[in-house]
Order: structure tokens, then sequence, then C-alpha cells
């Protein structure tokens, strides 16, 4: 998807599809890599999921967020 310009208003990349009824319609919608899809997730149930606290989901979002740093990484290596 190409960057939508924005003044700092809402812009179109915060509508959501009328058909959406979930979570992972969103993720599906957006076309989200696994690992940021679970970081969507975590961001959205922040401290509410039984059993987990908002440590854990903090440290899932970290995880995630470093795995897809070190994938985006080797992208670029490779197409360099």
């Amino acid at each position: 998807m190409a960057p939508v310009k924005s003044d700092g208003g809402s812009t179109s990349y915060y509508n959501i599809p009328e058909y959406a009824t979930d979570l992972q319609d969103l993720i599906e919608h957006k076309r989200m890599e696994f690992g940021i899809g679970n970081i969507f997730k975590a961001c959205y149930r922040l401290g509410e999921k039984d059993g987990t606290s908002k440590r854990y989901d903090l440290n899932k979002i970290i995880f995630f967020a470093q795995r897809e740093l070190a994938r985006m990484d080797r992208e670029e290596a490779a197409q360099s």
C-alpha cells in the first residue's frame, strides 16, 4: 500500500472496512505479516488476556518488533 499524506487529522488509513467484525478482519485487510499481526493483537488486548499482564504483552510486542526489524534487515541486505 502506498503511504497516505496526513495533516494530523483523520485519514483514510484509519477507515475500518464495513465487513470487519474482529481483529483478524483488520489484520487481513491491512495485509499484516504474522509478527505485525501479533503486535496489533497484543496492543489491542494490553493486559486484558486472562493469565497475562501488561508486562507480558509489552514484552511480546518488543519480541515481535525485533523479529520484524531483523526480517526487514535481511530483505534489505538481499536486495543490495
